[in-house]
């Protein structure tokens, strides 16, 4: 950060108490963050990322990490080179798993766990962590850190908003792709005729691209949904042996997107009861609604080993991440 004087910031690193590291680094920090709370605006609560404290303002909010919780989040951004998105992902991971401090200050250079898309979307409305630019928090620009323009400031929330509505767009536009591929799978076969192990050869272009494209984003199902030929080989076992499901009770463990479930309540199963602990559920749960299924199908989500099943007993358990 580059040295500069400000006369309304005269003596305020005295009235701090010195941090236990003693670096000259948060010492800067502290006088940075001072700075920003004499822009004159009004005070904000904030509320702190590993505990419940209501702060006055940003500023005061990363002093608390860094005196409370041993983290100097502007050292972590700086660390790891986080752009706006970036730190933006990086609050709403910290909000959204409630994760410890110490495992932030302890990450390593490779992969950060707040990568995927789904962290642009805020966690606590109007959240004002996510309304402060990170470059000021960094010091980007020495002085103007503290003297920075209004304009600017709004600039730079309006990218941040522009990202996180652009991220939304993509994985509504995402879903709408999974809902329109699940319910070809689902409601299109042929219970009769023998199996086509030529599916995937036959597919349209465009159905390929759309089958590929729309699951960016839920990597942990990739490999089982790309492979065609074994998800198919899954649905024509059920549909052309319904004497196996009918009338019975199925549970379906790591249910994933629901198809395995699905299957199961048109091979004729009364009740089937889907688990997942990931938040695919959710997206599970608006593709049953979708294939008008729901009757059947009941979700929940939760470790197989910690919730209560609305029923004593289960016919068939059927178990694959898809």
């Amino acid at each position: 950060m580059a040295e500069y004087t400000n006369p309304h910031c005269d003596g305020v690193a005295d009235e701090m108490p010195e941090l236990s590291d003693g670096e000259d680094e948060d010492i800067e920090d502290e006088e940075l963050w001072q700075c920003m709370d004499e822009d004159g605006s009004e005070p904000t609560k904030v509320t702190c990322l590993f505990c419940d404290r209501l702060l006055s303002s940003v500023p005061a909010t990363l002093q608390h990490c860094v005196v409370e919780h041993q983290l100097n989040l502007v050292g972590v951004m700086r660390k790891h080179n986080l752009d706006d998105y970036g730190y933006i992902k990086m609050i709403n991971f910290i909000r959204s798993t409630k994760c410890d401090a110490a495992c932030l200050a302890g990450l390593p250079d490779g992969p950060l766990p707040w990568e995927s898309e789904d962290f642009l979307r805020p966690v606590i409305q109007d959240d004002p962590l996510l309304q402060t630019d990170p470059e000021d928090l960094c010091g980007g620009s020495s002085l103007s850190a503290c003297q920075s323009s209004g304009a600017k400031s709004h600039d730079a929330q309006e990218q941040r908003v522009q990202a996180a509505e652009d991220a939304l767009t993509r994985s509504l536009e995402d879903m709408q792709k999974l809902k329109l591929l699940v319910q070809g799978l689902v409601m299109n076969a042929d219970t009769g005729r023998p199996g086509n192990l030529g599916t995937v050869a036959e597919l349209r272009e465009d159905e390929d691209e759309a089958y590929f494209s729309s699951y960016g984003h839920y990597s942990i199902h990739e490999e089982m949904l790309k492979d065609k030929v074994r998800t198919e080989s899954y649905r024509d076992f059920m549909y052309r042996n319904p004497e196996v499901f009918r009338d019975k009770v199925v549970l379906d463990v790591g249910c994933g997107t629901g198809i395995l479930s699905m299957f199961a309540a048109r091979a004729g199963a009364k009740k089937v009861i889907a688990v997942d602990q990931s938040e695919i559920i959710y997206q599970a749960m608006d593709i049953v609604r979708s294939n008008q299924l729901e009757d059947k199908i009941t979700l929940i989500k939760g470790r197989i080993e910690d919730i209560k099943l609305p029923v004593e007993k289960v016919d068939i358990i059927i178990s694959e991440w898809m």
